[in-house]
């Protein structure tokens, strides 16, 4: 099968380098190149899937032979490393021939960087490229279903897959745009507080009790700075830049908070804003998150802006790391002893009665709406998602599942992946996974993405007010970027039999994080946004 990468040969040592480590996409508002946004087609609506037929049926045309197999050659662009995709596109490919024996399939995959990838997709966006397969972070989902570049893939995912019933609710839902699944949630990753047993004793510090809360993180991340100043070791790490915001939103999620809502999008269009969605920084949620950081860099722990995935964990000049799970494949493939590492599938919380909360990464498959064979793409898409082809490449090269069943069936498999050197890690990893949360998806949220990473870092390195700043913040979201009237509001009721008190101004919504679960009052999943104008 043809695939195309456009690495230079220092990108891809790098990036070959994290393969086996469940490296998430950097968020768009780090890494996204200032493209401009692709443009929307005249009707202005999502493209929905076409109609099924029993078998794919290909525009290409048949081979010369009487009954022979047809050719299809599917086109795809998809984020590095390519090793993964190498492996799941092979397996994929035996098993669609194996149930579909009158077609087989090419593959033409080009396997790009992340910005490379965005910049090639938001041109394919907006010249109409011919594609049938793509790769999308989580928050892109929204930017391309506006644009009519992504198929509405509800009618697939009801017939094939159960409405996506086997996903756990935060990835089911973090792919839909207008209420509309646009993509498919194939595998995640999570952050999480690794540690070298080693380093932490020496200091006295246990993180799997000492590290918990708040006051005890700072602690003993203090008395690991004292411990380890000969050895030029830093105890704690707090990310100063890049990627700060998703190191920040668990505190808020923690804390009953959140980054925003979703609102009655004819609403939105009345009042003349961006998106159907309203944010809540001005809350003590975010308030508290941000006087966390500043309690960190107030203790001396010292902000890091050369963040990158975890090599300085690895290279041993941290004794902690709140990092990702790919962290896990670096210190493997690094030849270091697995039984000196160990992890706490925590984000330390303001005290004991609290539930964590971490965001969840890794990667979404989409099939555009420009694609030539776009039944042959769903079905191609499907042999991907199966648990005997994505659960042996997540098991393989260490992602989190994002089924329920994919943990319980494949046991064994992450299980061996996991606890080299540890027993207790699978175990850890899987206490996390209903504490996981997704990331907004709009056309507008690497704006968004971009104020929450300005109100951290005024926070940290100009000292800036905390509960001023997220006031500050709510208001450049809010009226600057989405055009909501200043001073508009958004609550959340319990819903009555999934309806909504006032249609013209509430939206049904389901619950997945923490703040829309406790407004769950009678746990049938749905609540309602209630928006509330000056």
């Amino acid at each position: 099968m043809k695939r195309s990468n456009s690495l230079s040969v220092i990108l891809f040592a790098l990036l070959l380098g994290l393969a086996g480590c469940g490296q998430t996409s950097a968020p768009p508002e780090a890494t996204a190149p200032p493209a401009a946004q692709p443009t929307p087609p005249p009707a202005g609506q999502p493209t929905s899937a076409p109609a099924f037929t029993e078998a794919p049926q290909a525009t290409s045309a048949p081979t010369e032979a009487a009954g022979a197999a047809r050719t299809v050659t599917l086109k795809m662009i998809l984020v590095a490393p390519e090793d993964r995709w190498n492996f799941l596109l092979d397996k994929a490919k035996t098993k669609f021939e194996a149930d579909h024996p009158d077609t087989r399939i090419e593959i033409d995959a080009q396997i790009l960087p992340f910005g490379d990838r965005l910049t090639q997709l938001r041109a394919a966006a907006t010249g109409g490229t011919p594609l049938d397969i793509v790769s999308l972070d989580q928050p892109e989902v929204g930017e391309f279903a506006a644009a009519g570049f992504t198929t509405d893939l509800t009618d697939w995912i009801n017939r094939d897959l159960n409405g996506l019933e086997d996903w756990l609710p935060a990835y089911r839902e973090a792919t839909k745009y207008q209420g509309h699944p646009h993509a498919i949630w194939a595998w995640t990753d999570a952050r999480v507080l690794w540690y070298w047993k080693d380093l932490v004793q020496q200091a006295g510090v246990d993180p799997a009790t000492d590290m918990r809360t708040w006051d005890g993180y700072i602690q003993s991340c203090q008395k690991l700075d004292q411990a380890l100043a000969d050895q030029k070791i830093q105890g704690c790490l707090l990310i100063g830049q890049p990627w700060i915001a998703d190191w920040t939103l668990p505190y808020a999620w923690m804390n009953g908070g959140d980054i925003g809502v979703d609102v009655n999008p004819d609403l939105a269009s009345k009042q003349g804003a961006a998106e159907a969605w309203v944010p809540t920084f001005d809350s003590d949620a975010w308030v508290k998150a941000l006087q966390f950081t500043e309690d960190q860099v107030n203790a001396g722990i010292e902000p890091f802006t050369e963040h990158q995935f975890g090599p300085a964990f690895v290279a041993r000049r941290f004794a902690t790391w709140l990092g990702g799970t790919w962290v896990f494949g670096s210190v493997k493939e690094s030849g270091a002893d697995m039984s000196n590492l160990a992890l706490v599938a925590a984000f330390p919380v303001p005290s004991q009665d609290v539930e964590t909360a971490t965001m969840a990464g890794g990667w979404t498959l989409a099939v555009p709406a420009t694609s030539e064979h776009p039944d042959v793409a769903w079905e191609f898409l499907k042999a991907m998602l199966d648990k005997d082809t994505l659960g042996a490449m997540q098991t393989r090269f260490g992602y989190l599942p994002t089924e329920e069943s994919f943990a319980t069936g494949l046991e064994e498999q992450f299980s061996s992946y996991w606890n080299d050197g540890d027993p207790n890690r699978w175990s850890e990893l899987q206490s996390l996974a209903p504490h996981a949360y997704g990331r907004p998806s709009f056309p507008t949220w690497p704006q968004v993405g971009a104020a929450i990473t300005q109100m951290v870092q005024q926070v940290m390195f100009e000292k800036a007010d905390p509960q001023e700043t997220a006031k500050a913040t709510q208001h450049t979201v809010l009226v600057d970027v989405l055009k909501w009237p200043d001073g508009t509001r958004v609550e959340l009721h319990d819903d009555a039999g999934e309806k909504c008190e006032h249609p013209d101004m509430d939206r049904a919504i389901s619950a997945v994080t923490p703040w829309e679960k406790a407004a769950d009052t009678d746990g049938n999943g749905t609540i309602c946004s209630h928006v509330a104008l000056p």
